[in-house]
């Protein structure tokens, strides 16, 4: 197989940041259409029902994945960077059969506990019992399409991992809205069927032309040399039951489906639209992370470098949000959906704070520590309910979303602070100063949209998107040799 050495510069990280973060705004082109469409065909209503639905799956996937994509993207990239093609092939084999074992018991586990899941994470008086039985097919999916996923990383096949998220945006459109449209609420279980394994087959169809698919399911040589994975990774399903479960427990006491739906669009108007920075950080940055894990020099110079991007490109795409939020909930929704603008700009910072601690938080996954990574999940998810709780109290939905950021500057320090000392894990003045500017011009944007009068609203952020935007840009050109030649060619017409 052909190898690239790893590229560490200022133009890799741009370049991969560049390429997910284009196939993220062509997502976002076909779920501005497909989420106004649902919007319209669920309203709030049916929006909170999916978003509980999606819940319980997580829950479920989170206690029987084992950790195994976290772990298959580290020991692939390794093996990958040593060249160990044999050693590469055998662990896939294992890999993929212990994600089969995953999806029988995870699929189980929905299908006889559907009962109780139902009364645990719904309203009292709403039975969805035979829904999350169905559910239990969607739940098999997942681990499934995420070691497949986790393969095509590991490998550094990083286009084709974009034009699977290409592929699946245009197939969850066209499964969903079919699906909405003849059934309505009563679809949303079937819909999320069909997306999950129509993901999951695209990531299976790209993949096993690298890899041809082989498993053995009761090979004792096999089991036991997956068992290991098991071990390592039960902290990795400690954590994420925890996270999944802080998140059900925000759902119990926010009310009625109609507020859950407004919750999950103001979150993920933050999380999922301007969060798309974040996939190359997944997609690029873990896996070159994982390769060079045991070199502090460039485990530190790889996580800052990180940082600097995603703080210069993140920064203006929230001034954006902040400025346009009504208009882009008009578009991606309905204005039935407008009481989670107020919720949505307050929780900027959970995204900003975010740009700087998931670089630095990917260094326990990179080293395999999984027992250091769930305490920090753990605390990190006691304060989140915690303190969204007491905001929601307090404020309502816009509680919710100063909560959010508070728990994520929480977050940043926390991390900051005690992988500072375990792993040494330094910020250099050049990443300091980079963010403090930033921030300065976001939150004077967020005071003048949450105060201030529409008209001075636009003009104080118009005035700093610019700001912000032309910081990013003098910062990261002559970085980048494309948008310096962009650049070297406008200063010779002027």
């Amino acid at each position: 197989m052909e190898r690239r050495e790893p590229d560490d510069s200022y133009s890799h990280v741009l370049k991969y940041t560049g390429i997910f973060g284009g196939v993220q705004g062509l997502k976002i082109v076909v779920a501005l259409v497909r989420n106004k469409l649902t919007a319209s065909l669920l309203g709030e209503v049916g929006m909170g029902l999916n978003k509980r639905f999606l819940n319980v799956s997580e829950i479920l996937n989170s206690w029987t994945n084992f950790g195994l994509p976290f772990y298959a993207v580290r020991r692939i990239s390794e093996l990958y960077e040593e060249g160990s093609d044999d050693d590469l092939r055998r662990f896939v084999g294992v890999i993929r059969t212990w994600s089969v074992w995953s999806a029988l018991l995870g699929s189980l586990l929905c299908f006889f506990l559907a009962s109780w899941l139902s009364g645990r994470y719904f309203p009292s008086g709403e039975s969805h019992t035979l829904e999350i039985m169905f559910l239990s097919v969607f739940v098999f999916s997942l681990p499934i399409e995420a070691v497949e996923c986790a393969l095509l990383k590991g490998i550094r096949r990083l286009r084709t991992v974009a034009a699977i998220e290409v592929f699946s945006a245009l197939s969850t459109f066209l499964f969903t809205i079919p699906v909405y449209f003849l059934w309505g609420i009563r679809g949303v279980v079937l819909s999320l069927v069909l997306c999950g394994w129509s993901a999951a087959l695209i990531h299976l169809f790209f993949s096993t032309r690298i890899y041809p698919y082989r498993i053995r399911l009761f090979s004792r040589s096999v089991l036991l040399e997956g068992w290991p994975l098991i071990r390592i990774g039960i902290p990795y399903v400690l954590a994420g039951v925890a996270a999944a479960m802080a998140t059900g427990e925000v759902f119990r006491y926010l009310g009625g489906n109609s507020v859950i739906g407004l919750y999950s669009v103001g979150y993920g108007l933050m999380v999922t639209y301007a969060g798309m920075i974040f996939k190359a950080v997944d997609a690029d940055f873990f896996p070159r992370l994982s390769s060079v894990n045991h070199d502090a020099v460039r485990l530190n110079h790889a996580i800052n470098q990180q940082i600097d991007v995603c703080v210069l490109l993140i920064a203006p795409v929230l001034i954006l949000f902040i400025i346009f939020m009504p208009l882009v909930i008009r578009l991606l929704y309905t204005a039935n959906f407008l009481p989670a603008v107020p919720m949505a700009v307050c929780a900027v910072f959970y995204m900003f704070f975010k740009a700087v601690t998931t670089p630095m938080a990917y260094t326990s996954l990179a080293k395999g520590d999984s027992w250091m990574f769930l305490i920090m999940e753990c605390i990190y998810d006691v304060v989140f309910v915690l303190v969204l709780r007491w905001g929601y109290m307090q404020m309502g939905l816009v509680g919710a979303g100063i909560a959010l950021s508070v728990a994520s500057l929480f977050d940043m320090l926390m991390i900051g602070f005690v992988y500072g000392f375990y792993y040494h894990i330094r910020l250099r003045r050049r990443t300091l100063g980079l963010i403090l500017p930033q921030a300065l011009l976001l939150g004077l944007t967020v005071v003048c949209a949450m105060v201030g009068t529409p008209l001075y609203k636009y003009v104080v952020g118009a005035v700093c998107l610019l700001v912000s935007t032309l910081f990013s840009w003098k910062t990261l050109s002559p970085q980048q040799p494309f948008i310096a030649s962009l650049r070297e060619r406008m200063n010779r017409k002027k």
